[in-house]
């Protein structure tokens, strides 16, 4: 084999490695996504409002709209097991809310979102400010 060949295949190898890495970094950033720590207290997906309240106190910002639908069937997302839940038959619009909370400077602002208020999904948002 030529110093080309060889060369080409060590450089394979280290991409192939390198992107191993960086899954397995952004691997566990995906499962943080699933709950979040307050004030020492874990709150997670299903949580209703009333207990995010309970461990977490007041969002610093809260977002509340209503999502209508073209039919009385709707899926909706579940993002626990992150599949769609069965068609539903929907009578009334969907009650959504955000709630942003800046955990403090340099630790990431968390939005939790609710649907009818059950915690449904968690996202991690940009750093604090001081």
């Amino acid at each position: 084999m030529n110093k080309s060949a060889t060369s080409h295949k060590r450089l394979q190898g280290i991409s192939l490695l390198l992107s191993l890495i960086c899954v397995l970094l952004f691997q566990n950033d995906v499962a943080a996504d699933s709950y979040v720590r307050c004030q020492g207290r874990l709150v997670s997906i299903g949580d209703t409002k009333a207990e995010v309240l309970n461990r977490c106190d007041h969002p610093d910002k809260r977002d509340q709209w209503e999502e209508n639908h073209n039919s009385t069937i709707s899926q909706i997302y579940d993002y626990k097991t992150e599949r769609y839940i069965a068609p539903k038959r929907i009578i009334q619009p969907i009650q959504m809310e955000r709630w942003t909370y800046i955990m403090g400077p340099n630790k990431f602002i968390r939005y939790l979102y609710f649907q009818n208020g059950e915690l449904i999904k968690i996202e991690t948002g940009e750093r604090g400010r001081d």
